[in-house]
């Protein structure tokens, strides 16, 4: 670094080229900035001077970022970003949460699990505004302008922090009224004569895979009903029409109430779309921020042990001696 590089308030340099760029021309940016325009053209002159290289590509009636002006100005506005949002956080450690908060959860998970939590983290922290977004297919955080992603499985977290908040184990099952006139199979390729219904989603694998002492088993399930809705397919199986792999969340009272029974209980289901956990995931900027972190909590504390079978149904997993 020169010593006219170590002279520069670099800080500041960033926020003009961005304002620039932003804006348009140099004369926009100097007037929202309060300051002249030629102040602000020898400011990033010597920045560009100190660097040996052009950011700007400037004419009459436009400024164009050059090669190195694009690295730049990204680099730029998450450094900034970054900042900016240091600044709120550490101003905000004495104030209590507030602002808008925007979540994006699976369907039926946000159904059943986060729709009868919103009241109650509302009333803890009137001054969120919260804004909930259910849907299955994955969203970019960054475009859908969200602060935390509900996130099942371990697809589509780089560059997110991701915080667990539950397991996710799934299994099949099916109604004992179902396994009763059609029998129980006793191996995933018994599933071959049975129907089975299927989930469907832009990432799955259209195959059900399986372990048992270390041994992998798959199968191509076939049957007369599939859906892109989890609820709708429970409904179906429940009715008695088949059988179909859940997440040991959306049954586990069925489960415990007798209404649905485990298919397969000696086999694992293997599910590498929705995984083995439930995440919070979040952009780096957001680590520090007091909404994500009081929601993060308040979720993290209610929410425990919703994907794990519970000790009076765990014999059923076990093989027999």
């Amino acid at each position: 670094m020169t010593s006219e590089t170590a002279r520069i308030d670099h800080l500041g340099v960033m926020r003009a080229l961005v304002k620039v760029v932003e804006l348009g021309t140099f004369s926009a940016a100097a007037r929202e900035m309060h300051v002249s325009p030629s102040t602000l053209t020898r400011m990033i002159s010597t920045l560009e001077k100190s660097l040996g290289t052009t950011l700007l590509h400037r004419t009459t009636h436009i400024v164009a970022l050059t090669e190195a002006g694009q690295i730049y100005h990204a680099r730029a506005l998450s450094m900034i970003a970054d900042l900016d949002d240091t600044l709120r956080v550490v101003s905000d450690l004495n104030l209590a949460p507030s602002g808008p908060l925007k979540l994006v959860s699976p369907v039926a998970f946000g159904r059943r699990f986060l729709a009868p939590l919103i009241a109650p983290f509302l009333q803890m922290y009137p001054g969120i505004q919260m804004d909930l977004r259910l849907t299955d297919n994955h969203n970019d955080m960054i475009v859908g302008g969200f602060d935390l992603d509900i996130h099942e499985g371990e697809n589509h977290l780089e560059n997110l922090v991701a915080y667990p908040i539950c397991r996710n184990d799934s299994l099949l099952c099916a109604t004992p009224d179902y396994l009763a006139r059609n029998g129980s199979p006793a191996t995933p390729a018994e599933l071959s004569a049975h129907n089975c219904l299927i989930y469907l989603h832009p990432d799955s694998d259209p195959h059900w895979y399986f372990t048992k002492d270390d041994v992998e088993h798959s199968i191509f399930p076939k049957g007369n009903l599939q859906s892109d809705n989890s609820e709708l397919l429970l409904e179906a199986v429940c009715g008695g029409l088949g059988i179909a792999e859940f997440e040991i969340w959306l049954v586990r009272d069925l489960l415990l109430s007798g209404e649905l029974q485990i298919v397969l209980p000696e086999y694992r289901f293997v599910n590498s779309l929705t995984g083995n956990q439930i995440y919070m995931a979040y952009l780096p900027n957001r680590r520090y921020s007091t909404k994500v972190r009081v929601l993060r909590d308040f979720l993290e504390d209610r929410l425990k042990g919703i994907g794990e079978l519970p000790p009076e149904l765990l014999a059923m997993r076990r093989p027999a001696p």
